[in-house]
């Protein structure tokens, strides 16, 4: 199936760059507006992997609702045949809802429960500016971009505690973000199907790095999280920044990026 889809992907750009190379720069298109569905993929996959990793980590009762969503869209103008500038803007969130009740047998014959009730969503978007260099000035592109991007975190949610007729409740309310100034690269071929211009399809490939502005966002949770226990809960010294700073630097702001847009050249 690879094979076919790669075999695919050549003879279109060697079709499509046979018609473009027919037309010189004054009369080419020269505006080109994308939906790119990249993002949507990434969206999808955090629901598979929150899943997964809520029911390895959790025990007990379980309940969990994921969710996960992403999108970009791009304008390139083209100022000449072999360079162009891009503006893009890009979208992508995702969370879990875990829901979970652990029963206990306490010395002396009680029962002891514990129902926690929490919602996590993390949510990024970027603005980047793209200049990219056509070697040929037909399809294939090299892509240079300069950006910035922003991730938030949200804890909300609930924890009941019940020893036989005692009951105490604590509510959990917190909220992290962090900026980034991003770079990247990538290579990629836009498709067109029309002689000048038309539906055009446009795959690549690159990858983005983030360069945070102050504390990450681990380490501001990890912040609050101890200011609000008083020193009864110290999570300095375990994973729990670093589960953010992947998320970060691999799905929501760094990372490779595969990128399948679908626009119009006019």
């Amino acid at each position: 199936m690879a094979k076919k889809f790669l075999l695919a992907l050549v003879l279109l750009v060697l079709a499509t760059g046979v018609v473009f190379s027919q037309t010189d720069f004054k009369g080419m298109a020269k505006n080109t507006i994308t939906v790119d569905f990249g993002p949507t993929i990434y969206g999808a996959a955090i629901i598979g992997a929150a899943d997964d990793i809520a029911k390895n980590m959790l025990e007990g009762d379980l309940s969990l609702n994921s969710s996960g969503f992403g999108i970009a869209a791009q304008y390139e103008r083209q100022l000449l045949k072999n360079f162009s500038v891009a503006g893009r803007f890009s979208y992508l969130g995702g969370g879990v809802g875990v829901s979970q009740s652990n029963t206990e047998t306490i010395s002396g014959g009680g029962t002891a429960i514990l129902t926690t009730d929490l919602g996590v969503k993390i949510i990024s978007y970027s603005v980047e500016a793209h200049a990219r260099y056509y070697p040929w000035g037909k399809t294939f592109f090299l892509d240079g971009m300069l950006g910035y991007a922003n991730m938030t975190v949200d804890f909300s949610g609930k924890i009941v505690g019940t020893v036989d007729a005692y009951k105490e409740e604590f509510s959990v309310n917190m909220n992290a973000s962090q900026g980034f100034l991003t770079v990247g690269a990538k290579l990629g071929w836009r498709i067109s199907f029309g002689k000048n211009g038309g539906f055009t399809f446009e795959p690549s490939l690159g990858y983005v790095y983030g360069i945070g502005f102050g504390d990450t966002v681990g380490d501001r949770l990890s912040k609050q999280i101890n200011d609000k226990s008083e020193g009864a809960v110290d999570i300095k010294d375990n994973n729990f920044g670093q589960i953010f700073d992947i998320l970060q630097n691999y799905v929501f702001i760094g990372g490779p990026r595969l990128s399948l847009a679908f626009g119009w050249r006019f």
